[in-house]
């Protein structure tokens, strides 16, 4: 997935980071994780995940197993099996950003927004500049209602250096939950700058565009709304046009 744009995207996103050990002697785990990771390099998901169980038969602290198991259950729309695996690893081992990434991202799927957060929090106690978790944060926040939080969420994940499509649309979205329509035409318009083809921008400037008194700039953006292809944009002009 895409992790941007707030009303309709759903979460798939799942970093994928094989363990792979090299040396010599390698034990009969390191061995059966070198097999699954050649059956997931086949995107073979079910036959890696034999392997890596396997693995962890052979050695329940084995951590490459439980991540690279993670990986495959994700892939195999397993959540809690991902979820478990992930949780796995991080109460073995040192804080790692990316093992919390993951599992956010499936509370995320989840829906379970603040067990979400708890985890892209845990990444920023690890590096507080991270702007990819500070903007999935935010997206969480927003699900959750937390609108102020959001939207601190998507400052500092701009001020840190993210500047995509998403975060200016997603940032305007929370703008327009609090009825702060001035600011989010100033973000839709950002998101427009960057994304010219962002029809769902076009439709939500005009929207607010609508409840700030601007009809005439509304409907223009409604208009291009309809050209790049939104059904809602063509519905709503003919109810505008009544």
């Amino acid at each position: 997935m895409t992790k941007f744009y707030l009303p309709t995207t759903s979460i798939s996103l799942f970093i994928v980071l094989l363990f792979v050990l090299s040396g010599c002697g390698k034990s009969a785990e390191d061995k059966a994780n070198e097999r699954a990771i050649e059956f997931m390099s086949k995107q073979d998901y079910a036959e890696a995940v034999k392997e890596l169980s396997t693995a962890i038969e052979q050695d329940k602290n084995y951590l490459p197993a439980y991540y690279n198991r993670a990986i495959c259950y994700s892939f195999l729309d397993k959540t809690e099996g991902a979820i478990q695996d992930l949780s796995f690893v991080i109460n073995n081992q040192k804080p790692e950003e990316q093992a919390y990434l993951n599992r956010a991202i499936l509370y995320e799927n989840q829906k379970n927004y603040k067990l979400a957060i708890k985890d892209y929090s845990e990444i920023l106690k690890i590096s507080p500049k991270n702007k990819k978790a500070l903007h999935f944060r935010g997206i969480c926040n927003y699900y959750e209602k937390n609108y102020r939080e959001a939207i601190s969420d998507y400052d500092l994940s701009i001020k840190y250096g993210l500047n995509s499509s998403g975060v200016y649309y997603n940032r305007a979205v929370a703008f327009d939950c609090q009825e702060n329509y001035t600011k989010a035409i100033v973000d839709y318009s950002k998101a427009i700058q960057i994304d010219k083809q962002l029809e769902r921008a076009y439709f939500a400037r005009g929207i607010a565009k609508l409840k700030n008194g601007q009809r005439n700039a509304a409907i223009s953006d409604i208009k291009q709304s309809e050209q790049l292809g939104s059904a809602k944009a063509t519905n709503l002009l003919q109810i505008i046009k009544n």
